[in-house]
């Protein structure tokens, strides 16, 4: 009888690692070992009951990194062995210091330790984020492991090789960012700045990445003028215009048009913690939100749909963006399924 060869999921994940060091320059057994661990926790990171989600850079100089990130400042929190086991206590002692503006670093001061910190650098609105800087400086050896949807974990290296790893058995499209990006020309139809198309796009991106699930829509006329199946809305007065704050940044430059950005930008997060979808126009606002799609009644046998409530809402809104009614529409389900239907031209 022949021998029987088990292969797990974690020796899969630890022999793409190695490749990714390799390809990278450093190949290192202590860091394939940490970065495996920290690949799997940060699926579903909590500590005393609150979740999670920081971003890692590992790198040989966190100084040396940091020189790509205007005004960056780092704080050393402690030090460890460069192993697998470091990790519980790098993520215990950083990840609730973290937020969408504060980052986990862990820098290989030799071939046995480490040293682990916060960092953070300005995040003005037009500055890029960390997953486009990481490889400003492909000589400076660093790794990004981020949690990019609710079971999949991306590492990116300075050379531009990157690593997805997919903790589901849900087959996703390898060009995941594509459906947000066709939503945001949808939300951006009316729009001129590229400036500001791009800053909406990574708003979006990021976004949806701390979501636990939504239904975004897009329309190019009042919601009453949609039918009955779009009638109960939380309406809001003024809108929330991205484009308006995003143009008084640029123009001015200032502290106040900076916090006016950023309190958009929470406010938003708000709305994509309630039920039901959040509406936008085409230039770039938020016009409603909690609204619940309601079909309307004998409209026909309904074709069966796999999922949820969410997931039959987003059917039905095909129709209505096959209607006329709606320009795009995006669908973001809790383990990470991102689906659009519609264009920007519409």
């Amino acid at each position: 009888m022949p021998d029987s060869v088990l292969i797990s999921f974690r020796d899969q994940t630890t022999g793409r690692i190695s490749d990714l060091l390799n390809d990278e320059g450093q190949p290192c057994a202590h860091s394939q070992s940490l970065l495996a661990y920290l690949a799997g926790a940060l699926l579903d990171y909590r500590d005393e009951g609150v979740e999670f989600t920081p971003s890692i850079v590992l790198c040989g100089s966190i100084q040396g990194f940091l020189t790509a990130f205007p005004g960056a400042v780092s704080h050393t929190i402690g030090t460890a062995p460069l192993q697998g086991s470091a990790g519980p206590k790098i993520l215990k002692d950083c990840a609730p210091l973290t937020s969408s503006n504060w980052f986990i670093f862990i820098e290989r001061t030799d071939a046995e330790t480490l040293r682990y910190g916060v960092f953070t650098y300005f995040r003005l609105p037009t500055a890029i984020p960390l997953q486009e800087g990481i490889n400003i400086n492909p000589d400076q050896f660093s790794i990004l492991i981020r949690k990019v949807s609710a079971n999949t974990i991306e590492m990116r290296g300075a050379k531009s090789n990157i690593l997805t790893l997919i903790f589901s058995t849900v087959r996703e499209s390898s060009t995941a960012g594509t459906p947000v990006e066709r939503f945001m020309a949808s939300c951006c139809r009316d729009v001129e700045s590229e400036a500001f198309k791009a800053y909406f796009a990574r708003l979006l991106d990021r976004a949806l990445t701390v979501s636990h699930g939504t239904i975004l829509a897009c329309s190019n006329q009042p919601l009453p003028n949609l039918g009955q199946e779009m009638q109960d809305a939380v309406h809001i007065s003024p809108l929330l215009d991205f484009q308006a704050s995003f143009s008084e940044f640029e123009s001015t430059n200032s502290a106040e048009s900076i916090l006016a950005l950023q309190r958009c930008e929470e406010l938003l997060q708000g709305f994509l913690r309630c039920d039901g979808i959040i509406a936008f126009d085409t230039h770039g606002c938020v016009t409603a939100y909690r609204i619940f799609f309601r079909p309307s009644e004998g409209g026909g046998p309904q074709p069966q749909i796999v999922g949820g409530a969410r997931r039959r809402a987003f059917e039905g809104l095909r129709a209505l963006v096959d209607g006329g009614q709606l320009l795009s529409v995006l669908f973001r389900s809790q383990d990470g399924l991102t689906l659009q239907h519609g264009s920007a031209d519409a």
